[in-house]
């Protein structure tokens, strides 16, 4: 499944002249790439392939004729664009198998396995600032501000600042508790899922067209 899709992205890049990375259609396809392949270093193959399913259906039903070569907006002609879309789409596959893993411990009513699925929640973090500060630098040279307030950037630092909690569950009496923690991470996801999809399609601003 990993090798298909790396193989319908590449037919993508080849066919479009750019990397696949300019429009919601395509972010859900990385998307799916990067959590496919996060499934097969972690052996989570099932979670991995159910999350990658789900999110081409989704990129499906919400473009179903989508189009590979059309022309790029002058503000996506940068080389900054392929970091930033990268690293946060790795970042947010991180915290959507982070989800999944909190979700099967809370069915299963598990009293335990904390460390082992927090272990995702610090790099995803690490990626997710990362990719919050590229998209700054891009802004930058885009538009002349570092920060402008856009609400795909409110909802990016929200987000970011919701995980940064679950990140310091050890400092935090009520997340010690495991089925608190789990219970948490859950709730957290609907910051991001408004940051992806929400802002898009309620919010509009600058970042619309992603």
């Amino acid at each position: 499944a990993w090798l298909l899709c790396s193989l319908y992205l590449l037919l993508r890049w080849v066919k479009g002249g750019t990397v696949p990375l300019t429009n919601g259609f395509e972010t859900l396809l990385v998307l799916s790439w990067a959590i496919l392949f996060v499934g097969l270093r972690r052996h989570s193959h099932l979670s991995s392939m159910l999350l990658a399913a789900l999110f081409l259906l989704v990129a499906h039903l919400m473009e179903p004729h989508p189009t590979i070569v059309a022309p790029m907006m002058p503000v996506l002609r940068s080389w900054l664009l392929y970091v930033h879309v990268s690293v946060i789409m790795l970042a947010y596959a991180l915290l959507t198998l982070c989800t999944v893993h909190s979700f099967v411990a809370l069915w299963r009513k598990e009293k335990g396995g904390q460390q082992q699925y927090s272990s995702l929640l610090p790099p995803a973090m690490a990626l997710l600032a990362t990719g919050i500060f590229i998209g700054a630098v891009w802004a930058n040279q885009s538009w002349g501000t570092y920060w402008s307030w856009d609400p795909k950037e409110v909802w990016a630092l929200i987000t970011l600042m919701v995980y940064a909690v679950a990140l310091h569950h050890r400092s935090i009496s009520f997340l010690q508790h495991p089925r608190h923690y789990h219970l948490f991470i859950c709730v957290a996801y609907l910051c991001l899922l408004i940051t992806y999809f929400g802002v898009n399609y309620f919010l509009g601003g600058m970042h619309a067209y992603a």
